[in-house]
């Protein structure tokens, strides 16, 4: 894995536990994201919020 993989991986780490911690405290926030039907619409909810969670560590 490259530095710049690894980054982006770390990275991607990070936006995902930034999410766990929003939707933890955030019950409406918690509401939408269990009404996704597959990851399209997870991704593009997320993104929504302001995150880019949507492309794997070595697509960037």
């Amino acid at each position: 894995m490259s530095d710049k993989d690894l980054s982006n991986f770390l990275k991607k780490i990070e936006q995902l536990n930034q999410i766990a911690v929003l939707i933890k405290n955030n019950p409406s926030k918690k509401l939408s994201l269990s009404k996704c039907k597959n990851h399209d619409e997870v991704i593009k909810l997320t993104t929504e919020w302001g995150f880019d969670i949507g492309k794997r560590w070595g697509e960037y």
